[in-house]
């Protein structure tokens, strides 16, 4: 066996020590991925993240803007289902000096009439709360539903061409809650429905 001189042999049992603490120490764990990494999710063959089931605290994943519908009115708020014939007229408002209004138009074709009941009976309750509505200077529809063309209304409905916009309805003369609304404009609505191409009055 080869000796080392005195002043060598301290650094060579320095070195001796240190080799058998790193042989025996624990290796390190390897670096777990963070959410920014391009690597935290695992992907398939096909490039597409894994699922997995959803865990029930996470919220559905819905989409964040999701059309609603208003809930139908109930039956005894509608127009009649009898109701086979309407006859729709026009009043002019004190804006409209020296206009004279269309002559009323009775419609009895079933296809058009079973529209504008729909497009009646469609419309929404009135929203609650105060609105600062335009000028309503008394501009609007009158359509009058009947059995036939020449009995007695079984609904009337007036359709306001400015304003806050309302429909009210009246059912065998009692009056039922406002419907539409602000910005509605059902007027024209009514009109492009039942095929006339009347002018609508300015506001």
């Amino acid at each position: 066996m080869r000796l080392l001189p005195d002043a060598l042999a301290p650094l060579a049992l320095g070195a001796a020590v240190a080799f058998a603490l790193s042989a025996c120490a624990t290796p390190s764990a390897p670096a777990v991925p963070t959410a920014a990494s391009p690597r935290s999710t695992p992907i398939e063959s096909t490039g597409a993240p894994l699922t997995s089931g959803k865990s029930p605290a996470q919220p559905s994943l819905a989409p964040a803007a999701q059309a609603t519908r208003p809930p139908a009115r109930p039956a005894s708020e509608q127009v009649p289902a009898p109701a086979q014939a309407v006859t729709i007229s026009m009043n002019l408002g004190g804006n409209q000096a020296g206009q004279t209004p269309p002559k009323p138009v009775t419609i009895t074709d079933q296809a058009r009439v079973s529209e504008l009941k729909a497009l009646i009976n469609g419309l929404p309750l009135f929203p609650p709360g105060r609105f600062s509505c335009p000028a309503d200077f008394g501009d609007n529809l009158v359509l009058t539903f009947r059995a036939g063309p020449s009995t007695p209304a079984l609904a009337v409905v007036t359709a306001d061409f400015a304003g806050c916009q309302g429909v009210y309805l009246t059912i065998n003369g009692k009056p039922q809650p406002a419907l539409a609304g602000p910005g509605t404009d059902n007027g024209p609505r009514i009109l492009k429905t039942a095929g006339l191409s009347w002018k609508v009055p300015a506001s």
